[in-house]
C-alpha cells in the first residue's frame, strides 16, 4: 500500500488529477482519466450494478409467497426498479469498452461481485419489507453519496433517477415494517426476527473500518465523498432511531459521551448461515471476514446461475 501511494505521488499526471477533483472539477470524457482513476471507477461501477441485478433472486421467493396480488406487484416494481438502475450502469460500462451481454450471461457466477446482505432469498413478504426498511437505505446513503459527489459527471447525474426511485423502496420497507410491527403477536415476532438477522448484515454493507481499511482511492479521486464509517454513521442515525420509534430492538445506540452512535458489539461476528442466527459471543478475525465476503453465501452461486439462465417466467405468479 505504501508503494501505491508513493507512485501516484510521484507521478505528475495522478497528483494534478488528484488535485482537480479536490476542487470540485467533474469529468465528462474518458480522455480526461488517468488509467489508475479509470480502474477505480470502473471497479465501483461493476459492483453497483452487480449489486442491483442480484435483487432479482434475492426477493423472488417473496413474490410467490406475498399475501396480496399488490403485495406481489410491489415487490416486482421494486426488482423492475433494480434492474433499470443495473441496466443504466452497465450502459455507462459500456463506454469503457465492457459488453453488457457477456456482463450479464457469459460471466462465471463466482466472478460476480456481491455483498453478503443480498445473498439470502427473502422467506417471505415480511422479510422483503424489512429488507428494503433497513438495506434499501444503506444502498440509498451509498448511491446520495455517489450522486453528490462523484467526480465522473455522467456517472453522477444518471443516480439522480435511481435514489428518486430508492426513496419509494426505503418509504415502503419503513411503513409496512411498522405496519406488520402492530398487526398481530405473530407478525411483530417475524420483523423482530428479521431485523435481528439483517441489522448486523446491513452494517456490513459499508465495508470494513476505515482504521482497518488500506486503499482510499475512491476518496483520493473524489469517486465517493464519505468514508465507510461516516457512511454507517450515517445509516445508524436514521435506522436506529427508526427502531426505537416503533419499538423494534437493534443492537445499537446514541451514545452521548462520543456524541454519535456506536454498535452494541465488536464486529466482525460469527454468522450460522443455517440457522441464520448471529454468535454475539463469538467475534472472528476481519482476514477471516474478508475471507466470507469473497466466496459469498451458499446461495450466492445458485442465485446467479439462475438469473443467467432465465429460468423465471410464470413460476413468480
Amino acid at each position: 500500500m505504501a508503494t501505491a501511494i508513493k507512485d501516484i505521488q510521484e507521478d505528475p499526471r495522478e497528483r494534478a488529477l488528484q488535485e482537480k477533483v479536490a476542487t470540485g472539477y467533474q469529468l465528462e470524457d474518458v480522455e480526461e482519466m488517468t488509467e489508475r482513476y479509470k480502474n477505480v471507477l470502473v471497479n465501483t461501477i461493476h459492483i453497483a450494478a452487480d449489486l442491483e441485478v442480484v435483487t432479482l433472486p434475492t426477493y423472488s421467493p417473496a413474490i410467490k409467497t406475498s399475501p396480496t396480488l399488490e403485495d406481489k406487484i410491489a415487490i416486482a416494481a421494486a426488482c423492475q426498479d433494480e434492474l433499470g438502475h443495473a441496466q443504466m450502469m452497465y450502459r455507462i460500462l459500456e463506454d469503457f469498452g465492457y459488453d453488457t451481454h457477456s456482463f450479464l450471461f457469459e460471466r462465471d457466477p463466482e466472478e460476480w461481485r456481491t455483498f453478503q446482505m443480498l445473498e439470502f432469498p427473502h422467506e417471505d413478504y415480511i422479510e422483503s419489507v424489512v429488507s428494503m426498511c433497513y438495506g434499501d437505505r444503506a444502498g440509498y446513503i451509498t448511491t446520495v453519496d455517489l450522486e453528490e459527489n462523484c467526480s465522473y459527471a455522467p456517472f453522477a447525474r444518471s443516480l439522480r433517477k435511481v435514489n428518486y426511485e430508492e426513496t419509494f423502496h426505503v418509504s415502503h420497507g419503513e411503513r409496512w415494517t411498522r405496519f406488520f410491527w402492530n398487526q398481530s403477536e405473530e407478525s411483530r415476532r417475524r420483523v423482530q426476527e428479521t431485523v435481528d438477522f439483517y441489522f448486523p448484515l446491513c452494517t456490513a454493507w459499508f465495508g470494513m473500518p476505515d482504521n482497518r481499511k488500506t486503499r482510499t482511492d475512491q476518496l483520493s479521486y473524489r469517486i465517493r465523498g464519505a468514508s465507510n464509517d461516516e457512511m454507517r454513521q450515517k445509516w445508524l442515525s436514521r435506522v436506529v432511531p427508526f427502531s426505537e420509534s416503533v419499538g423494534i430492538k437493534v443492537p445499537a445506540h446514541y451514545d452521548e459521551e462520543q456524541g454519535k452512535y456506536v454498535l452494541d458489539y465488536e464486529p466482525p461476528i460469527y454468522l450460522d448461515e443455517e440457522k441464520r442466527e448471529w454468535d454475539y459471543d463469538r467475534q472472528i478475525t476481519w482476514e477471516e471476514q474478508l475471507k466470507v465476503w469473497k466466496k459469498g453465501s451458499k446461495h450466492k452461486v445458485p442465485s446467479i446461475a439462475r438469473v443467467i439462465s432465465e429460468e423465471w417466467g410464470k413460476d413468480l405468479w
